[in-house]
Parts: structure tokens; sequence; C-alpha cells
């Protein structure tokens, strides 16, 4: 039996049936207003600015999520982007030039905050919190989106518009502020990444506040068509961004294949050896898989490098280049079974081992110590905060304390400045360096100065250069110069210096 005519709707009839029903009650000129009024700039949006990007820079540097979710807090950048959103809606350019106006200038602002506050800071190492921030993703472009959907949302239906706004907010200054910290720092790669992120978010962001007033009927006064040519445009530029980040993913989701299969590698090629894994990184760009690892054994095993790269290319079937570290300690395992007798019985070696563990003010990947030869190795989490300045105080602070034990502190790996051949300072701390991580680099010496005139009938000296290697060699650390060299420029007295692979 046939419906009656009153009844029957065609697909075009129902859309318009439930935008009538969403757009019910919905105060056009008001919400508009209302939205324009919180876009501008004016002091507190300007102080709000400073103390959030304050906030976030320090929450940044210090590893500290919840200081940078303060800074999402009172971060005041919800009204600019949804103006915009909306003026995009209404073709409204004098609003649309406010509000770019207004997130230029915050933007702008944050930025100086973030780099005066990174130059006088003494913590110049990249956080986990800064790292996470420089590789923006297909996920980070969702997150944007549905910020904005609900953002908009929340301000047409004037329903929790300060919670949203803490939720917009969290996908834009802690990105600012890593822009300034790669900045003040002098990184490109992670002022670069972040920026990256930061647009991403901004432009998805205010674009899924366009959509969602055109939803709900938000239009240009003079002007009743193209709504669905803004929409599509809208889709359109979203697909586009949806591409590199896409391919973002990607490689991350194949740095996390690539972490377990050298889990796996690296438990069969030290079998028997007690070893484990201490520290652990993978990258994966442009085809080229990068792997970089550092393994605590009781034994050297030669070739181990080689056979995790001939494993990695076997199994992911690209190319792969590794550079696999190995420490030599006592027993690898000593922490779990040293936790375990502490609970029992303690003995003086486990007693002494918690003493270190107490007496390192930072996170530890492991406090090693051997009662026999009374030596202690320990290895500071990469998230620690700790630069190669802080972790040299650290051991000389534990060897004032512990006098009568050998305290070897091995700092995270991480890429070594160029080396002023004439500040033994310099010197002294990449020297000090390498030889904590066993390392075999390859030195690129750039304009040494040369030695001191000889007096009357001695022989000449070595140049500053030479004079390096020794300390080098010296030290225990096997070097090779480096025949096509890294210099650049303008290097003079420099020696520039990169793990070998």
């Amino acid at each position: 039996m046939n419906q009656p005519a009153s009844r029957r709707r065609s697909p075009a009839g129902l859309t318009r049936l439930a935008l009538s029903r969403v757009r019910k009650g919905v105060a056009y000129d008001d919400i508009a207003q209302t939205v324009y009024d919180n876009g501008g700039l004016d002091s507190r949006y300007i102080t709000m600015t400073v103390m959030s990007a304050a906030i976030a820079v320090l929450g940044l540097m210090l590893n500290s999520p919840a200081v940078v979710i303060g800074a999402m807090l009172v971060s005041p950048m919800m009204g600019p982007i949804v103006a915009l959103g909306f003026s995009v809606a209404l073709l409204d350019l004098n609003e649309m030039q406010r509000a770019v106006k207004a997130i230029a200038v915050g933007v702008g602002v944050a930025l100086l905050v973030a780099v005066i506050l990174t130059a006088v800071s003494p913590l110049k190492e990249p956080t986990s919190e800064i790292l996470a921030r420089t590789r923006p993703n297909f996920f980070d472009l969702l997150i944007a989106v549905f910020s904005g959907l609900a953002g908009a949302y929340g301000v047409i239906r004037q329903r929790g518009d300060t919670v949203i706004g803490v939720a917009i907010a969290t996908a834009l200054m802690p990105p600012i502020a890593t822009v300034g910290f790669g900045l003040g720092t002098g990184d490109l790669r992670i002022a670069g990444g972040a920026f990256y992120l930061f647009l991403t978010n901004l432009v998805a962001i205010a674009l899924a506040a366009t959509l969602t007033a055109g939803l709900f009927g938000f239009r240009p006064k003079l002007a009743t068509a193209g709504g669905r040519w803004r929409g599509a445009a809208v889709v359109g530029v979203l697909i586009l961004m949806s591409i590199p980040l896409g391919f973002s993913l990607r490689n991350i989701a194949q740095e996390s294949r690539v972490t377990a299969e050298t889990r796996v590698a690296v438990e069969e090629i030290f079998s028997g050896d007690e070893s484990r894994i201490t520290q652990l990184e993978s990258r994966a760009q442009d085809g080229v898989v990068t792997v970089s690892a550092l393994v605590s054994t009781r034994e050297i095993v030669p070739t181990a490098q080689s056979q995790l790269e001939t494993w990695l290319e076997a199994a992911l079937h690209i190319p792969v280049q590794v550079s696999l570290d190995q420490i030599v300690v006592a027993d690898p395992e000593a922490s779990a079974r040293a936790l375990q007798a502490s609970q029992s019985a303690p003995d003086p070696a486990t007693q002494m081992r918690n003493r270190l563990i107490e007496a390192v003010p930072f996170e530890t990947e492991a406090v090693l110590y051997d009662g026999t030869q009374r030596t202690a190795i320990i290895q500071p989490q990469r998230n620690s905060g700790l630069d190669l300045r802080g972790t040299v105080a650290l051991e000389r602070g534990l060897a004032g304390r512990f006098s009568d034990v050998s305290i070897r502190v091995i700092p995270p790996l991480q890429r070594l400045e160029p080396v002023d051949l004439g500040d033994p300072a310099s010197r002294g701390l990449a020297i000090w360096a390498l030889a904590r991580w066993r390392a075999e680099p390859v030195i690129s010496l750039c304009t040494p100065e040369p030695a001191p005139p000889p007096a009357e009938g001695e022989e000449p000296g070595p140049d500053a250069g030479q004079s390096f290697m020794a300390d080098l060699a010296a030290a225990g650390v096997r070097a090779e110069v480096s025949e096509a060299g890294q210099c650049q420029r303008g290097d003079a007295n420099l020696a520039r210096i990169a793990l070998a692979e």
C-alpha cells in the first residue's frame, strides 16, 4: 500500500528537514556579533598570549606535560580562530582581516616570548615534549578538525565555550612555543616541523569552524548561492593537507615496525650474553630507515652492527642504516636482580646501588654497580633534560660524594656541536662524551691553528687539530679523520664530529 503523498519525502527533502531542526533557535546576528567581539585584538588578548607562551615554552623545556597543559588553559587563541572561520562562511572581509591580524600579532608575540626565554635559559636540549611536536601526521589533522567542529558548535549553541576554547588551544600554543625553541637554539629542523604542525592545525581548525557555521545556516547577507562550492572548497583544502600528513603517519608506523624488529634482532644477535637495549631510536624518511641503538652487554659482538643491518633489510625490504654502540657492563640485568634482592636481605652491593639511585635527581635508564670492582655505570633517560655539561656535572658530583667508587655517567646519544679547538672546555667535553659512548667518530678538522713557532733547535709541535686527535687517542677513542670533510664556509679552528656508521 502506497503512503500518502504528504508522508513521502525525497532525500533532498529529508536533508532540508534535518537542517531546519538543527538550525532551530539559532540567533544568527547575535552569535556572529559575539564571535567577532571575542576575536579582536586588545590588551587582554596580548597579555594572555604572553603568559600562555611563557608557560608553554618553560613547560616544554622542563619536559612537564602538566605545565604545558597550564599554558593551554590560559591561551586566548580560540576567539580569533573561530572569528576567522565565521568570517569566511559569511564572506565578511572586514572581520576576516581583523581576525587574521589578531592571529598574526598573537603568533608574533608568542614567538618573541619563546625565543627570548629559550635564549636566556640554560636548558637547550630538546625534550620529548618538544620532539613530539616536530612531526605532524594525519592524526594531528583529525584532532584539529574535530577541535574546530566542537569549538564552533559550542559557540553557536553557547555551551561550554570556555572548555572548547581550551581544546582548541591544545593544538596551537605548544607548537608555537616549540617553533620559538627551535629558533632560539638555532635548530631549524625543530622549528620547521613545529611550524608545519601549527600551520596545519590553524588552517584545519578555521576551516572546520567554517563548515560548522555553514551547516547551521550562516550565509553572506548579499548572496545565497555558492554554499555548496564553499563547502567543497574547504573539504578539498583539507584533503590536500592530509596527503603529506598521511605520508608522515606512514613513516611513523614504519618506525614502530623497525623498533619491534630491532628488538627481536638484538635479542637474537646477543643471545646468551644477557644483553639488553638501553636506548633505541629509529627514523624513516625518503624511503630510507636509520636506526641508532645502544646495547649493554657482557661481551662485545664485533659483527653486531652488520648483522643487525642485514636482518632489518631482509625483514623490511628497504635500505637501512644502522648505528649500533655497545657498552660492556658487568651485568646488564643487575638492576632487576638488585631490586628483588633489596626486598629480602640487601647485601652491601645492593645497598650501595640503592644509595646511588637515591643520589641521582633525574630519571635513569639503568644504575649498574659492580661491588667487586667498585665501579658504577649510570644512564640517565633521554627525557631527563640533562645536556652534556649537566651530565658531566652530575658525574663529578657523584664522584665527590662516593669517592671510593669509580662512577661513569653515560649521556644519551646526541649530536655533538662543533668543537672549538682553541677552547679546552669544548675539547674536553667532546672527548669525555665520545669516551663514554665508546664511539668511533669521524673527525673533520676545519682550518686548525698552527702550533706556536718552535724555539731554536726544537722540532715544530703539532697544530690544534693534531693535538686534539692525540687527546682523543689518549682517552681511548678510536677516531678517523675525514678526507672529504664536513667543514663549512667560515669554519676556523673547529672540529666537526660525526659518529661512524
